[in-house]
């Protein structure tokens, strides 16, 4: 993969990240908001580890994946399995 496109990618993940940050703070229960994103982003991602011994697909649990998946809930962790996806496949 390019590197202008490993550079679109993270840009287009830190806008999507700010987008849903500044949505949450517009809301009127922010700490709420933050709490049931957090909660079912890292469920996600358990559910994904657990299932991948089934399914064979997996993703590795480290600062960088619990942090995408606590601010971008589940959506955050589809996209994580979409880019390791997509690394394995040019690799």
């Amino acid at each position: 993969m390019s590197t202008g496109l490993k550079v679109l990618l993270c840009a287009a993940a830190a806008a999507g990240a700010i987008g849903i940050l500044l949505s949450m703070l517009r809301s009127r229960r922010l700490l709420r908001h933050l709490l049931l994103t957090a909660v079912s982003g890292i469920a996600a991602l358990y559910a994904v580890n657990a299932l991948g011994m089934l399914t064979g697909i997996g993703l590795s649990v480290n600062a960088l994946s619990l942090s995408v998946s606590a601010i971008g809930g589940a959506p955050g962790v589809i996209s994580l399995l979409l880019l390791d996806t997509l690394f394995q496949l040019n690799a």
